[in-house]
């Protein structure tokens, strides 16, 4: 039972009147009561308000930030110096030992030529399927020409050093075929200028004999 009050009086209706509110439905909103306060800073406080409330999230210290590596002291290397082909670690053998960090492992690593593994040849390099690879790549748009070479000596075919020393004169076969095929290119140009040149000039000769002919009735050969 709820008793309303009316700002204004109105007539014809007796001041004991009493107003009784309707139920609601079970869709209309009700205003949610709060929990008892248990003590705990992330629950919302007896008689507050259930929104509006932000939560404290607590944020790492790295969060934002670029992680670097450890700076150490920056030593020249010399100018002889060759550094190892990472595709050695491709190798799950020599992944091992080098990472293994065993005595054993260590005298493994002693033990192996690690100069063997080296190339001072462009495009060729060792591979971890065992063998040597060879790349070669090479455009010409003008010519429409493309050369591009993928392939692979293996040691269990040739043997270690055979197989780099294939890799290394078929490496230096493809470098001068295509040398030799710019070579041809130029000189293909150079007949196709002589002869463009050749044919402007027997133009212009036959144009001014067709000038003097015009002019004279007769004909400049005669």
């Amino acid at each position: 039972m709820l008793v309303g009050r009316l700002s204004r009086p109105l007539k014809n209706i007796p001041s004991s009147l009493s107003f009784q509110a309707a139920p609601l439905p079970a869709t209309a909103w009700a205003p949610t009561v709060p929990p008892q306060i248990s003590g705990l800073p992330h629950e919302v406080p007896c008689g507050a308000r259930s929104f509006g409330i932000r939560r404290v999230k607590q944020r790492r210290r790295s969060r934002g930030r670029i992680i670097q590596l450890k700076q150490t002291h920056y030593e020249p290397k010399p100018d002889d110096y060759s550094p190892l082909p990472l595709s050695l670690l491709g190798s799950g053998p020599i992944r091992r030992v080098l990472k293994a960090g065993t005595v054993e492992a260590q005298q493994l690593a002693g033990a192996v030529e690690w100069d063997k593994y080296k190339c001072d040849v462009p495009g060729v390099r060792w591979h971890p399927v065992g063998g040597w690879r060879v790349q070669f790549d090479r455009r010409n748009y003008e010519h429409n020409f493309f050369v591009k070479c993928s392939c692979y000596f293996r040691v269990q075919l040739y043997g270690f050093d055979r197989a780099k020393e294939l890799a290394i004169a078929y490496r230096r076969r493809l470098e001068a075929e295509w040398e030799e095929q710019q070579q041809i290119w130029a000189r293909l140009e150079n007949e196709r200028e002589v002869a463009r040149i050749q044919r402007r000039e027997a133009k212009e000769r036959a144009r001014l004999a067709a000038e003097y002919e015009d002019e004279t009735g007769e004909s400049l050969w005669g």
